[in-house]
């Protein structure tokens, strides 16, 4: 299980400067397909620049165990966050 990429991300505008909600559609490479799935996720900003991470997306969508796919989701999502990929 690999993730792709992310497409059509889009930031939906809210009143607090230190939480940005996003949604997407995330491409997963499975052992034997391709899966688009859309989420939503919100960036939180703490205190101290620690950056928390919801992710929200309907497991049943794919056959595939989901604690996995969270944890990837979390890791490429930080990680292009990280690079100032995502929009402002």
């Amino acid at each position: 299980m690999q993730i792709l990429k992310l497409n059509n991300v889009k930031k939906n505008e809210g009143v607090i400067y230190y939480r940005r909600h996003y949604t997407a559609e995330v491409e997963i490479e499975l052992p034997n397909c391709v899966e688009k799935i859309p989420i939503d996720f919100t960036i939180e900003t703490g205190p101290l620049g620690d950056k928390q991470l919801d992710i929200d997306f309907d497991p049943n969508r794919i056959n595939y165990p989901f604690v996995p796919i969270k944890r990837a989701l979390k890791e490429y999502i930080l990680n292009i966050d990280q690079l100032g990929v995502l929009p402002l």
